[in-house]
Parts: C-alpha cells; structure tokens; sequence
C-alpha cells in the first residue's frame, strides 16, 4: 500500500509549522515526526528487496560418547572409588 507523495509532503509542512511556533518539546516531537516522514518517503522510493528473515538453525542432537575401556588411577592413599574419599 503506497502513501501519497504529496499527502507526506504536507504532513511534513505542518510539522515544520508546528516546530518553528512551539517550545522545545514541541519543536522535539514535531522533527521525530518529520524524521519518520523523510524515511518513509526514502523507503517508498528504493526498490523493494526481499529481505530474508534469517531462520534458526535446528541443533543436531548430540550423539551419546561411549567409553569403551576403564582405567582406573590406583593410589596408595586413596579410601575408595568415589571422586570425594580423599
């Protein structure tokens, strides 16, 4: 749906009015406005391009590690198998 050149151009005129009459806050609001007004004009004048949304990436599903051989450190002072008997 394309917008009226000269239908943004006018709105542009009155928000152009609207920041030289105005105090600061005004004068702030009116040039936001006017800002997204040359964008929308400058968007509407370039060749639309697909843009790609970039799409997520399924993960692999980890594949499970086996361990084909135990060897085990032998200690002298170890107490046991577990990793916390010091």
């Amino acid at each position: 749906m394309a917008i009226d050149t000269m239908r943004i151009l006018n709105e542009i005129d009155k928000h152009t009015t609207r920041a030289r009459s105005g105090d600061s806050a005004k004068v702030r609001d009116s040039v936001a406005a006017i800002r997204a007004l040359c964008d929308l004009l400058l968007e509407d004048d370039q060749p639309t391009i697909d843009k790609q949304v970039p799409r997520a990436v399924p993960l692999a599903s980890p594949q499970p590690q086996t361990v084909t051989a135990v060897n085990k450190l032998k200690e002298e002072d170890a107490n046991g198998d577990s990793l916390f008997e010091f």
